[in-house]
């Protein structure tokens, strides 16, 4: 019954792109097709799926014989991954571990408990939601962590898979030593806001504008902030680190600014700078906007250009709304090709290292086969 009510979904799903001429998300490759970031409720071929696009497309017979769905994937040990799947080469082992840790960052565990376990966690830091799901599991709750001692609370953090003992010190630093109320309590609930909004000074305020009382009539929670200011405070941060994800309307030459801002003064600069630094995941919203080459922006919000995203087309306004929706409810799953997080290489690439941002070789290969930045609601795309 779950196999064909996923089924069923798909077949929706299907019908429902070729309806609205919609395309998967940016890639190169085949198997990239948009996916429910709920990990812990993947079936066996959401999992097959996931296995192929991170490129070990020849081991995903052996994670469909075994039945592993999202729940087993979440939970694979390195001796399970090298002899019940298979994998005995130990670099490409390493690198399945790695595409693993990256999805554990980044899935959705509310259907679990809310989510609450990996806030707290990505409080401390964005790496540690890696233990996320195995806390879940251990019934390790934050109200009965806080109620053991550190002795015991170390020897439940290693039982559940913190092997690192660097982390287990900061975990219980933070859940039995907080800074202070205010953290504490954040510490305990999901994000506030479901959107920060932001936009250029000129030529972003109107479609930004559209964009909120849309989202708004969805019954989402948005929060945008004046941008006559410059720079932004520390007030400004926070809610942008408080929200699930930071829309950013990109009219034509939205990041002139940034590309002229030697000084960190501008407002969308600063921004954008504090949605990455914060982990808050982006979503461009893009308007006839054509993307700068990567090396042109500001380092420190270099990595905005590989996200992907929903390109605005007027006529179609009512299905960019829909997508942009889906994103934010976590229906879809937005695949983030950024040289801050371990790229997605093909299978062909398999066993070659990752050139660092500063390589020629990553921005020779970049100019050459530059990925496409939007998504369009319609189909078209363009770079």
């Amino acid at each position: 019954m779950k196999v064909m009510k996923y089924r069923m979904n798909s077949l929706r799903h299907f019908l429902l792109n070729k309806l609205l001429g919609e395309g998967t998300m940016k890639s190169d490759n085949k198997f990239d097709i948009i996916q429910s970031s709920q990990v812990p409720l993947w079936s066996v071929d959401d999992v097959v799926a996931w296995v192929n696009r991170a490129g070990f497309q020849e081991y995903a017979p052996a994670f469909q014989e075994c039945g592993v769905d999202g729940d087993m994937l979440l939970q694979l040990t390195d001796d399970e991954i090298k002899d019940d799947i298979g994998i005995n080469n130990g670099i490409l082992r390493k690198r399945f571990i790695r595409e693993l840790k990256d999805l554990k960052k980044n899935a959705d565990y509310t259907s679990c408990d809310g989510g609450l376990t990996a806030n707290f966690l990505n409080r401390i830091s964005s790496d540690f939601k890696v233990y996320a799901y195995n806390l879940i599991l251990k019934e390790l709750t934050l109200d009965f962590m806080k109620r053991l001692n550190a002795t015991d609370l170390e020897d439940m953090l290693k039982d559940s898979g913190v092997e690192s003992s660097i982390h287990r010190h900061k975990i219980i630093d933070a859940v039995l030593n907080p800074d202070d109320d205010s953290f504490t309590d954040s510490m305990f609930s999901e994000p506030s806001c479901d959107v920060y909004l932001s936009y250029p000074k000129n030529g972003g305020a109107e479609l930004a504008s559209l964009i909120k009382i849309q989202l708004e009539m969805r019954d989402l929670t948005v929060f945008s902030d004046s941008h006559d200011s410059i720079g932004v405070t520390e007030s400004v941060i926070s809610q942008i680190k408080d929200s699930r994800y930071f829309v950013l309307v990109m009219p034509p030459g939205a990041l002139d600014s940034c590309l002229e801002d030697t000084t960190g003064v501008d407002r969308l600069h600063a921004e954008i700078a504090a949605a990455l630094a914060t982990d808050t995941k982006i979503i461009p919203v893009t308007a006839d906007f054509q993307w700068p080459a990567p090396e042109e922006l500001p380092e420190d919000i270099r990595a905005v250009a590989y996200f992907n995203g929903v390109r605005w087309v007027h006529d179609y306004q009512d299905a960019c709304i829909d997508k942009l929706e889906k994103f934010i409810r976590g229906e879809t799953f937005l695949r983030v090709d950024s040289p801050y997080s371990h790229s997605r290489r093909s299978r062909g690439d398999s066993g070659r290292s990752t050139p660092s941002l500063s390589s020629p070789l990553f921005m020779n290969k970049f100019l050459k086969n530059r990925t496409v930045s939007i998504d369009s609601a319609i189909g078209s795309q363009s770079t």
